[in-house]
């Protein structure tokens, strides 16, 4: 599914193969522009996205009006009743939408950040960019009717995106010296998710007794009650953010072999890292400003794919349609088979949490060897 372009006689970005599979390229041209194509990521992509727009039929149709994915066909196609069009457009279409693109955005958030810092731990979860934002909204509805109003007045997505780039931003004065040092831009993430969760313990501790149950079902990450008003910025930002990495593709796949083979082969390796940073931050913000900090996503799905698709780094396009599997998967689960009223990040976090356990040991087991 992700496509790394090559044009002319310029060097091209070779994977690793880790075997034989792995090592299986299929070269397609258009033009004088050449794409090579991992037969196996672009598979699993096209699986991953049936998968998703299943379990997005199934959780449309898990409401107060039962429908199979059938049904939900018909209705979204303009064959359903009255009635029926009420409890799908008005209600449930905005919350498979915003699982959807929510669960994208993270993914792909998760695998652009671990590709230009090559640390399978740098995601919005870790780098505390989410806790910033979490931080910006939590602002927002805690006490956005008293000084916080004009932020209030920017709207939550403004907010959330502020906190989050603000911590990045402040994340990065901090780390760099002469460059970037992977391993200490994670402990500071550390530090500063920390610090942004303090912020936002002492925010709930001032607020109004409904605020704070609002901030707190927020915080654990819920797509639960979405509106039409949440999917369009998703909307916008995951529309951009799919050019900017089509536009990077080859660049990011150069930039995973490191910084001197990146420099020898042309690539401006500050400025694209920079811009494919940011983008990173601004999907993880937005996603969060939607439906709150959804843990672990940014790290699983990224993970989940590389091995899945059998490549060297995660793509953002597959480590995007397996968040969204993630995301609305665990919205099917807690819809019906867990406690009703349970939020989607309470399923996220605890698979999550195995997660990375898992990926701890296997990082201690290279370190090792």
């Amino acid at each position: 599914m992700d496509l790394t372009k090559h044009s002319g006689d310029e060097p091209l970005a070779v994977e690793r193969p880790l075997d034989g599979e792995r090592a299986r390229r299929t070269f397609v041209r258009a033009g004088s522009v050449q794409f090579v194509v991992n037969p196996w990521a672009a598979g699993l992509g096209v699986v991953l996205a049936a998968v998703a727009l299943v379990l997005f039929a199934v959780s449309i149709g898990t409401s107060s009006l039962p429908m199979t994915p059938i049904d939900v066909g018909r209705i979204l196609l303009g064959g359903g009743t009255k009635f029926e069009n009420v409890v799908v457009f008005d209600s449930q279409l905005p919350i498979g939408l915003v699982s959807l693109l929510v669960g994208f955005a993270l993914g792909a958030s998760g695998a652009l950040t671990q590709v230009t810092l090559r640390n399978p731990l740098a995601t919005a979860d870790m780098l505390g960019i989410t806790s910033g934002a979490s931080a910006g909204a939590v602002v927002v509805i805690t006490f956005g009717a008293t000084w916080a109003s004009w932020l209030a007045d920017l709207g939550l997505t403004v907010a959330a995106l502020l906190g989050g780039l603000l911590t990045a931003l402040a994340m990065f004065l901090m780390t760099w010296r002469r460059g970037i040092d992977p391993i200490r831009l994670v402990l500071v993430g550390v530090a500063m998710t920390a610090g942004m969760q303090a912020f936002i313990a002492y925010l709930l501790t001032r607020a109004e007794v409904n605020q704070v149950q609002q901030a707190q079902l927020w915080i654990v990450g819920s797509v639960s009650g979405a509106t039409w008003s949440k999917v369009w910025p998703l909307v916008a930002v995951v529309a951009v953010a799919l050019v900017i990495i089509a536009a990077n593709a080859r660049n990011l796949a150069i930039i995973s072999l490191g910084d001197e083979v990146s420099r020898s082969l042309g690539v401006r390796t500050s400025a694209v890292t920079g811009v494919v940073f940011v983008t990173a931050v601004v999907l993880a913000a937005v996603a969060v400003s939607a439906a709150g900090p959804i843990a672990f996503v940014a790290l699983l799905a990224p993970q989940v794919a590389v091995r899945l698709a059998r490549a060297e780094i995660p793509g953002a396009i597959t480590s995007g349609l397996m968040g969204s599997v993630l995301v609305i998967g665990g919205e099917v689960l807690c819809r019906t088979v867990l406690p009703a009223g349970l939020p989607v990040g309470v399923v996220t976090a605890g698979v999550g949490g195995l997660a990375l356990i898992y990926l701890m040991v296997q990082i201690t087991r290279k370190a090792s060897v």
